[in-house]
């Protein structure tokens, strides 16, 4: 047997021996990713904090370390178009209030298509991350119930599973590995390869071989090719979110539907309403417009880093989390440099 081999079997050992001890102690919520500081909201004082919270921890909100310059700079706008008609139009040119109103509702109609079209993707990214999930769980369910197949072999297939997770995230985010993938090795940053077609190849270059070697009959092949094709279905439909926005033409229009609607709206309020009445009015609705816009914006491509985009760091962790759990792949196996801090919600955690 090779060197290589003997030490694979080494650590598989001793990360069996660890796996069970963690079965004995129990493994309820370990793949939920929860704070076990974190408390729940319940009774009366927990139903005002969910309509207290947005406002007490605004700061924590991703999209308003974004919205606040614009809300700066609209409240300076506003207070110019005050003093500029004040001393140059006693008469007021812009006296139909209303018109602004009804500008806001046909944004507000517009914008409602937007968010929803963004929030499709949202969703249609984390419904893949999670078929991930489970086509991980359940190929490697199913090799550790092959009993004609080495445990170093069904080692390496984990291993192979673990780093396409890694290599589909940093592909998603036009990034590249940063440490060594177990089964692939370290990514050239210059190399245009696509890795996890790469990873998904040798996965499948394993199963034939087993199959060639009558490891493996046909049946069983057929089980576990459910799983390695479903890894590059999930991969093309990703690559399809993200190399897809919404037409180009609509999100120029709707951006310049709101800049124009925002730029005339306080020649209507301010000239009519005393400043301090009318500021409020005009940052309020700037608020709510822009925030829209920029949250579509954010979560149209839900493979980034911002606060708004799916939790793939945590997601990957929980993949070789449950991985390790099924068969023994060394733990302390570093496959990327990934984010460790969990993400926490402002709005429902209470630290």
């Amino acid at each position: 047997m090779a060197q290589g081999d003997e030490k694979k079997i080494e650590l598989a050992k001793a990360a069996a021996a660890a796996a069970a001890a963690r079965a004995m102690e129990g493994v309820s919520g370990q793949d939920t990713g929860s704070n076990p500081t974190v408390r729940t909201h319940s009774g009366l004082k927990g139903s005002l904090e969910i309509w207290i919270l947005p406002f007490t921890r605004l700061h924590q909100i991703p999209v308003f370390k974004r919205v606040w310059l614009y809300i700066f700079l609209m409240a300076g706008y506003t207070f110019f178009v005050d003093w500029f008609a004040d001393r140059n139009f006693p008469t007021h040119l812009l006296k139909e209030v209303g018109g602004a109103a009804y500008l806001s509702v046909i944004l507000g109609l517009l914008l409602v298509f937007r968010t929803n079209s963004a929030n499709e993707r949202w969703w249609e990214g984390r419904r893949l991350w999670g078929q991930l999930v489970n086509d991980s769980r359940n190929f490697c369910l199913k090799m550790r119930a092959i009993n004609t197949i080495p445990m170093v072999d069904k080692i390496t297939i984990a291993e192979l599973v673990i780093s396409f997770a890694y290599a589909l995230k940093h592909h998603l985010r036009d990034s590249r590995p940063t440490q060594y993938l177990p089964g692939i090795g370290r990514v050239d940053p210059s190399s245009d390869e696509n890795v996890p077609v790469a990873i998904t190849t040798k996965i499948y270059d394993t199963l034939m071989g087993w199959r060639r070697s009558d490891k493996i009959d046909g049946f069983t092949l057929l089980q576990l090719d459910t799983h390695a094709r479903a890894f590059m279905d999930i991969c093309g439909a990703c690559e399809r979110i993200k190399n897809t926005p919404l037409a180009l033409s609509y999100r120029a229009f709707m951006r310049q539907g709101i800049a124009l609607n925002l730029i005339a709206l306080p020649w209507y309020i301010a000239p009519e309403v005393d400043l301090w009445w009318s500021m409020p009015v005009i940052l309020i609705g700037s608020y709510f417009l822009i925030g829209i816009e920029l949250i579509a914006e954010d979560i149209e491509d839900p493979f980034g880093t911002d606060g708004d985009d799916l939790p793939l760091d945590q997601i990957c962790s929980n993949i070789k989390k449950t991985v390790g759990q099924i068969l023994p792949v060394e733990e302390q196996q570093q496959y990327t440099v990934s984010l460790t801090i969990p993400r926490v919600d402002p709005l429902k955690d209470l630290t």
